[in-house]
């Protein structure tokens, strides 16, 4: 693929972002938004996703907004400042993951989505995933990190060929282990059919609903071993603020 293909391809492709949750678990120490608007290093956690969007020869974004969406976008706007076009999708309710993927379905243009998480961050190649996801032919791929403390997470469990087999629930990591683990790194590649997946007018959670249906019908995995942070709990957030600042 020429540079010029590569570039009209991606900016073709639309960048959801799902931030519509309730963030009650940072609530300790950010109670004043949704997390994605969180203080991190000095700047709302959202723009670290922004630039790497960014960076990474995408243009068009689509906001999956709900709890705190107008102060998302009143310091967001048109997208602009990052050079992107960013469109706003507004839940009436909490959809879960999935849901508002779904409830966005009409605003979304063509064959090919990429999703990502907005509390948390993966430094993965993000033209390379999609042109794994492409090239692979299956419905979906999923960005996965390695880490060594999975505990808070459900880990992911590959064939040699790279599909995903099994996504398993959380469990204690053995004291004085230094085994690294794959866990979703919430960054998805999606085909739109899999939008026919989920259900309509209700909740719906991509991780425990819609992932083990695709298990059955192939999803594979993409692993990046980039920095991953999640700042969904107050100590990932402290250690965010140094971090992740480090990296921009």
């Amino acid at each position: 693929m020429t540079h010029n293909s590569r570039l009209k391809t991606l900016c073709d492709i639309p960048v959801l972002i799902l931030a519509g949750g309730l963030g009650t678990r940072l609530r300790p120490i950010f109670d004043s938004g949704p997390k994605s608007m969180a203080p991190v290093g000095g700047r709302p956690f959202l723009e670290y996703l922004f630039l790497k969007i960014g960076e990474s020869g995408f243009r068009k974004v689509l906001m999956c907004v709900g709890y705190g969406r107008s102060q998302i976008e009143a310091w967001v706007g048109d997208g602009t400042k990052w050079g992107l076009r960013v469109g706003y999708s507004v839940e009436p309710e909490p959809l879960g993951t999935a849901g508002a993927i779904k409830f966005a379905a009409e605003m979304i243009d063509g064959e090919t989505l990429l999703v990502l998480n907005g509390d948390s961050f993966l430094a993965v190649d993000l033209w390379k995933l999609v042109q794994a996801h492409l090239e692979s032919k299956v419905r979906a791929t999923i960005a996965l990190a390695r880490v060594r403390d999975s505990t808070r997470y459900g880990t992911v469990e590959m064939t040699s060929q790279g599909r995903i087999k099994a996504f398993l629930k959380k469990r204690p990591v053995v004291v004085g282990s230094d085994e690294w683990h794959l866990v979703n790194g919430g960054v998805y590649v999606f085909d739109r059919s899999v939008l026919d997946m989920v259900p309509e007018a209700r909740a719906v959670s991509l991780e425990r609903e819609i992932f083990p249906q695709l298990v059955e019908k192939g999803v594979k995995g993409f692993i990046s071993d980039g920095y991953f942070i999640d700042i969904g709990l107050p100590d990932d957030f402290k250690r965010a603020q140094t971090e992740l600042q480090e990296r921009f």
